[in-house]
């Protein structure tokens, strides 16, 4: 590994491990940010293009209720009515989603990295909605008392923005590695977990790793196949 990608990669994970202190959380994602992307401006754009996005479909959810449901924020300061934080955290969420299958073929990661996505929200909304950070205002039906329009609607926007990534045809492993630190961050959450969390925060763990491991099995298995061809 590199020197910047290993420098990434540990702010990253540092990151992670003190996320209880979020400002610091922040600092060293943006930092691992600000290295990765000296390599791959294209880190930079999502990241970007995440927060603009993001931030666009969280003002129509609040107005409308599309496309995750009804729901309102405790959660200041605001930018518009949309929480800053929900704003930064749509950028991180998106740069730790996205550096395990930015080397992917376009088409592939587009599959992905909703996914990817989705079982990040799974932790983060019982989470929130249990330290009342923002209230669900109609919860049926529901996963732990978010209502699964709201996941929908993750799905909906994290595929919006995966559109906004470079597309490339040829599958690499270079930064596969980056799949430690997506499943670290749901682990995370669960290691720290309130009782009440214990439930769902095990069972979005669980997705995180099995999706890991057929990220990793995917990946090996589409360059095994590519250097055969060659």
């Amino acid at each position: 590994m590199d020197k910047l990608k290993l420098t990434a990669f540990v702010l990253l994970t540092l990151g992670i491990i003190f996320y209880g202190i979020v400002i610091l959380f922040f600092l060293l994602s943006i930092s691992s940010l600000i290295i990765l992307s000296i390599r791959r401006v294209d880190v930079i754009r999502v990241f970007l293009s995440a927060m603009l996005i993001g931030f666009l479909f969280e003002k129509l959810g609040l107005t409308t209720g599309f496309p995750f449901g009804h729901y309102a924020y405790h959660f200041p300061p605001y930018l518009l009515g949309v929480p800053v934080f929900v704003i930064f955290g749509w950028g991180i969420f998106s740069y730790i989603s996205y550096l395990p299958v930015m080397d992917f073929p376009f088409k592939y990661r587009v599959l992905f990295f909703p996914i990817l996505m989705v079982i990040i929200d799974l932790s983060v909304d019982p989470i929130m909605v249990t330290a009342h950070y923002w209230t669900w205002i109609s919860t049926y039906p529901n996963w732990y008392g978010i209502p699964l329009t709201n996941f929908l609607g993750w799905y909906l926007v994290s595929f919006i923005i995966s559109l906004t990534s470079i597309r490339t045809k040829e599958m690499k492993n270079s930064y596969i590695i980056f799949l430690i630190t997506y499943f670290l961050f749901s682990l995370k959450f669960l290691i720290f977990a309130k009782p009440q969390l214990i439930g769902p925060l095990s069972i979005a763990t669980s997705l995180a790793l099995l999706i890991s491991i057929i990220i990793f099995v995917f990946n090996r298995l589409i360059v095994k196949k590519g250097q055969q061809g060659q």
